[in-house]
């Protein structure tokens, strides 16, 4: 069951008609089958200053430090739970500032929810740590990682240290000895100063196999101190980094999760396509939570259920919207699109 999240999202990469992604989550829906991907951010604050994240501008000098309260999560996965398929602890924040993490993955497994994840930069993990997550039932860690080199590692995620990031390997070498089941995504994202030592990968990760390595090209989402968003020369060394990763993913088994050389002249263009129904299926599978808030800020999680809210705000006609066109909403609809990044899934 774990595999299915993945297993989903390569059947969904290769159907190129919007209108049939469309059609399948609205049969998800009516089917009352898990489809949601819940991203869930339980502490609101970073023990990093990364320079490509917003958390190293002058506004998060001085972060919000709530905590998600437990009852309060219970009541979100009373809520929504049935409808998740993935769970990601740790979305825009760093989820190891957390002190009930494993509490957070305990509870999600109670309700069955089949795939869960963790998003962290991991200089605050170690082995014994990350063993108790598992043992909790945390499915797959996933490394944010911006460079493989000690100069632009921590020149990148300011205040991390380069040694403690090798030291993190190893401890996950002995975690999935211990857990053949558990996994290791690494999220890189790339710009110009760092593209080239992706090429490095294989070497730093000898011995510790990666099983989903997606690549990320840097956009402007917010303030940040990193101020080169140029993708020129991400697109000169394409063809040269992507064979390295390839075959690495040949070697190794590893789902590759890389962004296509449209997809980078269209960021670079800033150009959008004309048809957001593909865009459609992303923001309704999409789900965000913080604490005090799940998904939006009018659903009543304590007191409704994913299901009454959806039926309470035209969630079917956005749904329908994507398979009718004569369906969608003339008022407009509180599901808005959103310019979704398109990915070689292999």
């Amino acid at each position: 069951m774990t595999n299915d999240f993945y297993s989903l999202l390569k059947t969904f990469s290769k159907i190129r008609s919007p209108w049939l992604r469309n059609a399948g989550v609205l049969a998800f829906y009516l089917l009352r089958k898990r489809y949601v991907g819940l991203y869930l951010d339980p502490a609101l604050t970073c023990n990093l200053k990364c320079m490509m994240c917003y958390f190293s501008s002058e506004a998060y000098r001085h972060p919000d430090r709530t905590q998600l309260a437990l009852d309060d999560y219970h009541h979100m996965a009373d809520a929504i739970f049935h409808r998740v398929l993935k769970l990601q602890i740790g979305c825009g924040a760093e989820p190891t500032m957390y002190k009930d993490l494993e509490q957070l993955v305990r509870i999600g497994k109670q309700y069955g929810v089949p795939y869960i994840s963790m998003t962290t930069n991991g200089n605050l993990l170690d082995r014994r740590r990350i063993e108790a997550l598992a043992d909790a039932g945390l499915n797959e860690i996933t490394l944010s990682v911006h460079g493989f080199t000690k100069s632009n590692y921590e020149y990148l995620m300011k205040h991390a240290r380069f040694e403690v990031f090798l030291r993190l390997l190893d401890d996950l070498k002995a975690v999935k000895a211990a857990h053949p089941g558990f996994r290791l995504r690494v999220n890189y994202t790339v710009n110009e100063d760092n593209v080239e030592e992706l090429a490095m990968l294989p070497q730093v990760f000898e011995g510790l196999k990666i099983d989903v390595l997606q690549v990320r090209p840097i956009q402007n989402l917010g303030d940040s101190a990193y101020k080169n968003f140029s993708l020129d020369k991400v697109r000169s060394c394409y063809d040269r980094v992507y064979a390295v990763l390839d075959g690495y993913r040949k070697a190794n088994g590893t789902l590759l999760i890389f962004p296509t050389k449209e997809n980078l002249d269209a960021l670079t263009d800033g150009k959008t396509a004309d048809d957001t129904s593909d865009e459609n299926v992303q923001n309704l599978t999409y789900v965000y939570a913080k604490p005090g808030c799940l998904w939006h800020d009018d659903f009543d999680y304590r007191n409704e259920k994913f299901e009454a809210y959806c039926r309470r705000t035209g969630y079917i006609k956005a749904l329908l919207a994507g398979v009718m066109p004569f369906a969608r909403h003339k008022g407009g609809s509180m599901y808005k699109t959103t310019k979704a990044l398109n990915y070689k899934v292999k």
